[in-house]
């Protein structure tokens, strides 16, 4: 093969296993996901977006769980307060699924909440409705994985594996294939004193990244997008005219320090399941992959345990670099909320190469070689005007050098593998939006492995 011979992208797909069974969500099938909650006001405000996403999801549970910093009697928002936004959810959810197969029942989604471990923090001794639910999900038939997210402690999901420790210990092997836990911050000592050492094959993703969309995200990510968190983005698309869900979001309500009327407040834990929305970038692949939830590198010392990675040196960068793009996919949900679909405006869908899908498309290339890109075949559902831009994403690739992407904004593209690269995989990260209102994003993730000539 040439220097100049250039590489189809279809024609080069190979295998690859990910790090761990477990971590393997590439096929384009929903995830199964249970999600378990403090209450906190930023998990509040995670629970609004979280239901507009719900089609996007098999949602197994919803519990109520405790916190170091909430739990019965201490700063405690009840029980009630899930059921009450699926109600809310209710009152859209003829509109909702107008624009996209999938979203649950209101009835589904109550059947699915459950009260957890909640009486005080890092309560795990106690088998509750909560923890018997997750129980039955990682012992039943059905193929995972299972994504457990904490937002707040973990204990409730302690419990759970307790449990099948002490029950069911011949099956702590599939178990801990099947469930990945996805953690925001320690919010109890129960991942660290139990489930760790106890379950050291179970993958574990402990995010800090959040701050980037938690309390303080003005101090986080780059003014350039604040406006898409301040006050008036967040009446125009979210608060008001968008439904009674949308209404509920808990923004400040009174200047308070540097935040004014309406901004947005926290959402502390949405990157629990923003890692998990099927966008095309792949992220459930792999953790080092990175996506809307965050990227991952291996705890040092840890067996399986994943910590936050730096993009370019900036540790809230792997969540904040897909701001505009997920606060505007927020919005357009919004609107779906009270629009019918002729309406509103939806994702483009990617072809690369010919190859639709949601899928990472992987290939191998000599070094020296060129490799073709091509996004022809790509669409958007509305009509709208495309626009297209390929990029190398240098976190997750393992060459240090800069990657020359010819062509890069426009529908066809072609990069060379440099010489020096044998052994080493690109990722390169296609970006298609459209011209709607508001603009909406989709994009397709290529890697490609270098191999010598």
């Amino acid at each position: 093969m040439t220097p100049n011979h250039l590489v189809c992208v279809a024609c080069l797909l190979f295998a690859f296993s990910p790090v761990s069974s477990a971590a393997s969500g590439e096929k384009d099938a929903r995830p199964r996901i249970i999600a378990t909650t403090d209450g906190e006001v930023d998990d509040r405000c995670s629970m609004v977006r979280f239901l507009l996403y719900a089609n996007e999801w098999d949602i197994e549970g919803i519990i109520h769980s405790s916190s170091k910093y909430h739990w019965v009697g201490h700063h405690w928002d009840g029980t009630e307060w899930i059921k009450r936004d699926v109600d809310l959810y209710a009152s859209s959810y003829e509109y909702l699924r107008q624009h996209a197969p999938g979203f649950p029942t209101p009835q589904s989604l109550k059947d699915a909440i459950f009260v957890g471990n909640i009486d005080s923090v890092g309560e795990m001794e106690k088998v509750t409705p909560g923890s018997e639910r997750i129980v039955r999900v990682l012992l039943d038939d059905k193929p995972g994985p299972v994504y457990l997210q904490a937002w707040g402690g973990t204990n409730t999901i302690a419990r759970a594996l307790k449990t099948i420790q002490e029950q069911h210990p011949d099956e702590m092997a599939r178990v801990s294939q099947k469930a990945i836990l996805f953690i925001i911050l320690d919010q109890d000592p129960t991942f660290r004193k139990y489930i760790q050492p106890n379950w050291p094959d179970l993958q574990a993703l402990v995010s800090h990244q959040f701050g980037a969309i938690a309390y303080d995200w003005d101090r986080h990510i780059p003014d350039e997008y604040h406006a898409y968190f301040q006050g008036p983005w967040m009446r125009k698309h979210i608060l008001s005219d968008h439904g009674p869900l949308c209404a509920r979001y808990e923004a400040h309500t009174k200047k308070h320090g540097r935040f004014v009327k309406d901004d947005f407040r926290s959402e502390g834990d949405s990157p629990a399941f923003m890692y998990e929305i099927r966008n095309g970038l792949g992220s459930l692949a792999h953790p080092s992959y990175g996506g809307w939830g965050g990227r991952f590198r291996p705890e040092p010392k840890a067996q399986n345990v994943w910590k936050d990675a730096q993009d370019d040196h900036d540790r809230d960068k792997p969540i904040w670099r897909w701001a505009k793009d997920f606060q505007n996919d927020w919005a357009a949900r919004a609107d779906w909320c009270v629009e019918s679909y002729d309406s509103a405006n939806h994702n483009p869908t990617v072809v690369v190469n010919g190859v639709p899908g949601r899928e990472i498309v992987r290939l191998t290339a000599e070094v020296g070689s060129t490799v073709a890109l091509s996004a022809s075949d790509s669409a958007d559902p509305d009509g709208d005007l495309l626009t297209y831009h390929w990029w190398h994403y240098a976190g997750p690739s393992n060459y240090d050098k800069q990657v020359v992407i010819e062509g890069a904004d426009t529908i066809d593209a072609q990069f060379s593998v440099p010489i020096d690269s044998e052994d080493t995989e690109h990722h390169i990260i296609l970006t298609v939006r459209d011209d709607g209102s508001p603009p909406l994003s989709a994009y397709r993730r290529l890697i490609v492995r270098a191999a010598g000539r």
